[in-house]
């Protein structure tokens, strides 16, 4: 097995028993920066500290089982599992609300507004300008809430863009900055700074971008809630990944045809739901199952 080195980040208002005693403790209960949330542990750990170079690394919140369902011992085994040419693998939570989206930054302008036009100015800025209206991304490369290990060599570019998002952020008379700094809403308040939607988007833009990482994926449609969206954003998760491995247009087309009619569509499964349809019912149930199985 790959050596791993998996942390969950610790903080003044993280509950001892939330923590999973197979992973290793990253200490940030001094919180010295909030604004920067998981970063400032991240960052300073990789700034500092020396990185075995094939080992896996890999940061979470205390909220990681609870969102993904997934143990260390769950986690370490995935990990065995990959063959020496991975670079990341993402344990995302369901991502069946984004595969409605064309890539992630384009859900990110949905839960939070003006993140698209920042991203876009950022990338313009730093030299790396990216078409949002052409860029795809999918489930072989969307991970959110920093939910991936990965070795150093990726983690090094993940850096290099965090760290020119981090200098402009800190820029004051900056109107860049001023927009990175910016509050915008999260869980329904305007309590969280810009800053940290887009940090959390870089992953996927180097996975969906650049083709030089290989990532191996957890299941990322397990769910545990509001499994009635699943068939819907799995049939446009596939859409997507036949534009992006056959380029035709056609896929592209019905992807948008299809999440057009995701409202209709999700309340005809709901509706099969309840109603104990036969041709609804036992697939979503069997959907809701994969929540619970270890080897998925």
């Amino acid at each position: 097995m790959d050596k791993a080195f998996v942390y969950q980040i610790s903080t003044p208002f993280t509950l001892q028993q939330a923590f999973d005693p197979g992973f290793r403790i990253l200490d940030n209960t001094a919180n010295e920066r909030p604004d920067w949330r998981e970063y400032w542990p991240i960052r300073r750990f990789l700034l500092n500290e020396a990185l075995d170079e094939e080992a896996f690394y890999g940061f979470l919140s205390a909220k990681f089982k609870i969102k993904t369902n997934l143990s260390s011992a769950q986690v370490y085994d995935f990990i065995r599992g990959a063959d020496s040419a991975t670079d990341v693998i993402l344990f995302s939570q369901s991502i069946h609300n984004a595969a409605f989206y064309l890539n992630t930054f384009e859900y990110g302008e949905s839960e939070h507004p003006g993140l698209l036009q920042v991203a876009r100015q950022f990338f313009d800025r730093i030299g790396r300008p990216t078409d949002f209206e052409e860029l795809v991304t999918d489930s072989r490369s969307e991970v959110y809430s920093n939910y991936f290990v990965a070795k150093p060599r990726f983690w090094r570019e993940w850096l290099e863009v965090n760290e020119l998002l981090f200098s402009i952020a800190e820029t004051q008379g900056d109107d860049l900055g001023a927009a990175l700094r910016a509050k915008t809403m999260y869980r329904k308040a305007a309590g969280v700074e810009m800053k940290i939607f887009v940090m959390e988007r870089v992953a996927t833009w180097i996975i969906a971008r650049g083709r030089r990482f290989t990532a191996r994926v957890r299941d990322p449609f397990a769910a545990h809630s509001r499994t009635y969206k699943l068939p819907v954003s799995i049939v446009c998760d596939a859409l997507k990944i036949a534009y992006n491995t056959q380029g035709r247009r056609q896929y592209r087309d019905v992807f948008f045809l299809v999440r057009g009619l995701q409202r209709l569509l999700n309340w005809q499964i709901r509706f099969g739901i309840a109603f104990r349809s036969r041709r609804v019912r036992p697939t979503t149930q069997i959907l809701a199952s994969y929540w619970d199985r270890p080897e998925r």
